[in-house]
């Protein structure tokens, strides 16, 4: 079939042409390439959102590092001390008894707002991780039901009737 040419059977006087041609109606091609152009920019933003949420965790968690060091450098502890605290490294009995008890309830605090601002920066990571991931996931489902909807095939097509049959 390379360079042989086919006559039409319909109309006993065309050739047959191949063509690639919508495999739906045209009002269906285009719902397709409606779903299909929004889906591709949803992947992206939702791949964009994921990194976005992976950076902003990073620099809530050196936030909350820098806002302890300061209260705990308020307070008169010594950096050591301040350095374990933020690395979650338990302190020794020497180091306890460098400090007084305001120094004392000072690193308690720091500890538990170390601690809830963690539990929060992980739920925001999650919540919008999560989010980011349910975009990504619909505008791929999205995009392959627009990309079923404007698929083409191959046809023979008549030049002079414009009758058609599967090329396959």
């Amino acid at each position: 079939m390379n360079n042989q040419q086919l006559n039409c059977q319909v109309c006993n006087d065309g050739q047959l042409k191949k063509k690639k041609k919508y495999r739906m109606s045209g009002p269906v091609v285009t719902i397709g390439y409606i779903l299909l152009i929004p889906s591709i920019l949803g992947m992206m933003f939702g791949f964009f959102m994921m990194f976005a949420t992976g950076s902003a965790t990073v620099d809530v968690n050196d936030g909350i590092k820098t806002e302890i060091r300061n209260e705990l450098t308020n307070h008169n502890i010594p950096n050591q001390i301040i350095d374990k605290v933020i690395n979650r490294t338990p302190l020794t009995e020497d180091d306890k008894t460098l400090l007084n008890n305001d120094q004392q309830r000072a690193i308690n605090d720091a500890k538990l707002s170390y601690g809830a601002g963690q539990l929060g920066a992980g739920a925001g990571t999650a919540l919008a991780g999560g989010l980011s991931i349910f975009m990504i996931i619909s505008s791929f489902v999205g995009g392959l039901l627009g990309w079923l909807l404007i698929m083409k095939k191959k046809v023979l097509q008549c030049i002079n009737c414009n009758a058609v049959i599967a090329a396959s």
